[in-house]
């Protein structure tokens, strides 16, 4: 009997999609459901902060650790110790107009960056560039507002809280070395920028009133914005700042303004 071949009919177990098709399929659905994952965990992330009462929190994140962060800076001389002392005083104001409901510490520290922060634990991180920058007594006001505010909403445990879920979601899917952990950064990273935007925005509109509290008026409130938006080269780029962790700086500074507007408060 001669052999005769014939076609081979349909093979199940080879599949006849364009292979980058299928990568990005699945690489978007992956996406999907990790960013699904971190958004509601990180609902639960809020719901564990209110528990974090301020002695807890002193416990977990001691002076120890602040001493060990700011060992990283160079060490103030005389001059900005008594900033220091001035800063600490305007805090202290300040929070009668934001009551977070335990002492703040106040550290100056020295370096070229323009940036302040709130330390878990109780304490404002102010670097010195950011303070020799602000030329006005309510430019500086604010700033230190703003990071009150972050202690009152608790947005600092919060934010540490996402970041911490994010990267345990990661390396726990794709591994410490994984190449596709690099690739799903972006999109579990969005949620968290989007929500840190959000919490930024309420740190403002917060520190505008405590402003007007402490000062009677809100004048050079955006000091610190309006030169930050001279110094931003990529301001017409928005997509950049639809994933940056703070709102558009030209944005905020428009919020800002008309939130003092619709408040009544004096800004000239």
């Amino acid at each position: 009997m001669k052999y005769q071949p014939k076609q081979l009919g349909q093979n199940h177990n080879v599949s006849h999609e364009n292979p980058l098709k299928e990568f990005f399929t699945l690489l978007l659905g992956a996406s999907v459901l990790f960013v699904a994952f971190v958004i509601a965990t990180g609902f639960f992330v809020d719901r564990a902060v209110a528990y974090i009462n301020p002695e807890l929190e002193a416990r977990l994140f001691n002076n120890a650790m602040l001493e060990a962060f700011a060992s990283e800076f160079e060490s103030g001389d005389q001059e900005q110790q008594l900033r220091e002392e001035e800063l600490q005083s305007m805090l202290d104001q300040l929070g009668v107009c934001i009551d977070v409901g335990y002492p703040v510490r106040l550290r100056l520290m020295k370096s070229e960056e323009l940036n302040a922060f709130a330390y878990p634990g109780g304490s404002i991180v102010v670097l010195s560039a950011l303070a020799d920058t602000l030329k006005t007594e309510n430019g500086m006001a604010f700033v230190l507002a703003h990071e009150l505010a972050h202690f009152k909403n608790r947005d600092h445990l919060r934010g540490m809280g996402r970041s911490l879920v994010i990267l345990a979601a990661s390396v726990a899917v794709t591994g410490v070395n994984s190449g596709l952990s690099s690739l799903l950064t972006p999109a579990l990273g969005l949620d968290s920028a989007q929500f840190s935007q959000g919490r930024e925005s309420d740190a403002d509109a917060t520190a505008l009133h405590a402003l007007h509290c402490y000062a009677g008026n809100v004048r050079d409130a955006t000091e610190f914005f309006d030169h930050m938006k001279q110094q931003e080269a990529l301001d017409d780029w928005s997509a950049i700042h639809y994933f940056s962790s703070h709102p558009e700086v030209g944005q905020r500074i428009k919020k800002i303004r008309a939130l003092a507007e619709e408040s009544g408060y004096q800004q000239d």
